[in-house]
Parts: structure tokens; sequence; C-alpha cells
């Protein structure tokens, strides 16, 4: 009888004592949770932020280059024709910067050419922020407009082969 009682008691301390762990050990598979949780939603929210854009994004992308350019006026105050310089430059960066690695991706030659093409108009820009020119020298904005025209005559084509492309399947 003694053993019964004994046994019971044991068993009753081990049932409370296994309660009491479980409760220990809950708040941290909570904290691990979500942990994990915001790790995924950051990468998630880094695959976002770093993926490149797809062909008629750059294209868009190229146009609102083309705009930027065309809106560039040498009339304009000499602060503010740099500002609007240097606006197009950085926009001209981020866009040669994709294409380059869009031709790495796909190694694809034509997105290279879009990439020099607008690492060429930035150059012609460049000019003009450094003071290598004078706004009323139209020469450099004439070129970067040119070679910007060519990149989305260039992307067009690009845009046609993928179309030709999907078609195919």
């Amino acid at each position: 009888m003694n053993n019964l009682f004994l046994s019971a008691l044991l068993s009753a301390d081990a049932a409370a004592e296994s309660t009491r762990d479980i409760w220990d050990v809950v708040p941290q598979y909570i904290t691990f949770g979500v942990v994990i949780v915001i790790s995924i939603v950051l990468l998630v929210i880094l695959h976002k932020k770093s993926r490149l854009p797809r062909h008629s994004e750059l294209k868009k992308q190229v146009a609102s280059l083309a705009a930027d350019i065309a809106a560039i006026n040498p009339g304009a105050k000499r602060i503010d024709f740099i500002k609007s310089v240097s606006r197009a430059m950085y926009k001209a960066d981020n866009i040669s910067y994709d294409a380059n690695m869009l031709a790495e991706k796909e190694r694809y030659g034509d997105l290279g050419t879009v990439s020099k093409l607008i690492a060429d108009a930035r150059a012609e820009l460049s000019a003009y922020k450094f003071g290598a020119r004078e706004p009323d020298e139209g020469e450099g904005l004439a070129a970067a407009a040119q070679k910007v025209q060519a990149a989305l005559a260039t992307l067009d084509n690009i845009i046609e082969r993928d179309s030709e492309l999907k078609s195919r399947k």
C-alpha cells in the first residue's frame, strides 16, 4: 500500500512539473514563431526591392529618362538646370545598372547595348553638371537624347523578340 501511495504521489508531482515545463516552453515557441515570420516578411521585401525590372518596365524607365532629358531647359537658372541634369544623370545611372544586370543575367548582348547607350547619354549630361559645357551649348543634350532614343529602339526590338519567342511556345 505504501508503494501505491508513494507512486501516486510521485506521478502527481511529475504531472504538475510537466505542466509547469510546458508553460515555460510556450513563450519560447511563440518568440521563435514571431522571429520566423518577421524574417520571412523581410526576405519578401528584399526580394521585391532587389528584383530586376522586366523588359517592358525597363522600356518605361528609358522613356521616362527621354522625357526628363527633353524637359531640361537650358534657359532656366543655373541651379535649376544643374538639378534637372543631375536628376537625369541619377536616373541614367540606375537604368544603366539595371540593363547591365539584365544583360548578365540573360546573357543577351542587346541589353548590354542598351546599358552602354544609356551610360553614354549620362556621360554627355555629366559635361553640363561639371562645367565642361555651358547650358546654351545644346549639342550634348541633343546627343544624349539621340542615344536614349537609340536605346528605346533597341528595347523595342528586344520586346518584339520576346513576343516572338512567346508565340513559338
